[in-house]
């Protein structure tokens, strides 16, 4: 399955450094993949009313049961506010005894260069960290 377009959510400084995160979310058994659709139509709502958020995408392997997202931050603070509220506090609590070892890859990224590619976040991966 390709990955989502990239939907930009807040304002660009070109000369600025953001902070990019990748995300790897393997889902245990496929008949929970409904319930991360679910999920990610209520986490995406929450995307977009999200102050600090730059703007993100995301990619999905259903049969492989991978998942991928793929943000950009104004900050640290901004990622962990999200992270720690709303929807995604409530799938994280919902869906944790239901998902292996999940990774998650964080590298600067300015914001000329935005939005990252996926081929760049997959390096990233390889090369095991950002």
């Amino acid at each position: 399955m390709p990955a989502t377009p990239w939907k930009k959510v807040g304002e660009v400084d070109p000369v600025r450094d953001y902070l990019a995160l990748l995300s790897y979310l393997p889902l245990k058994h496929r008949w929970r993949i409904p319930s991360v659709v679910l999920h990610t139509r209520r986490i995406v709502a929450q995307l977009q009313q999200t102050s600090g958020l730059v703007g993100f995408a995301m990619m999905a392997r259903p049969l492989r049961r991978q998942f991928w997202t793929l943000s950009v931050w104004d900050n640290d603070g901004a990622l962990q506010a999200f992270v720690d509220a709303g929807s995604h506090a409530v799938t994280m609590r919902a869906m944790t005894p239901h998902v292996g070892a999940t990774r998650f890859i964080r590298w600067k990224v300015r914001g000329v260069d935005l939005p990252p590619s996926w081929d760049d976040a997959f390096d990233r991966w390889s090369a095991g960290g950002g």
